[in-house]
């Protein structure tokens, strides 16, 4: 069957792709997280590229253990392009902590950005294509 393609599916879709990517990052649960994304997907982290699914996989599998993050999503905006394409907008606030998560203590977010997204319909349905991760604000700065 093949997947849908309309405009409503596929900002539902997308919006979907947006919240299991925070969750999936901070459940740890890096194979579903790169399920996520086709296979010659890119992910541009504030300056560092990352270009296909081995090299998102060792970027996922090189986190440090000793880190509890969470990254709330919201404000997320999809327009479909064409009928293979799509881009996003979706704000995040990012928490990090040393220490199991019943014992983490924080102070407020890490830092507050943008996740500028462009997305396309694969045989096996809409993916990320391409991850651009902006900082808008950063703990730290005056």
């Amino acid at each position: 069957m093949a997947p849908p393609t309309g405009q409503a599916d596929c900002r539902e879709t997308c919006e979907r792709l947006s919240i299991a990517f925070a969750n999936n990052i901070d459940r740890r649960d890096y194979p579903a997280l790169l399920d996520l994304f086709a296979e010659d997907a890119v992910i541009d982290r504030m300056g560092t590229v990352i270009r296909g699914r081995p090299a998102l996989s060792a970027w996922l599998e090189s986190r440090p253990a000793d880190i509890t993050t969470r990254h709330v999503c919201s404000n997320i905006a999809i327009v479909q392009r064409d009928q293979r394409t799509a881009e996003g907008l979706t704000y995040f606030t990012f928490y990090k902590a040393v220490a199991a998560p019943d014992t983490c203590e924080i102070d407020g977010p890490e830092m507050i950005g943008e996740y500028h997204d462009t997305f396309t319909l694969t045989a096996q349905g809409w993916k990320f294509l391409k991850r651009k991760i902006i900082v808008v604000f950063r703990r730290g700065c005056a």
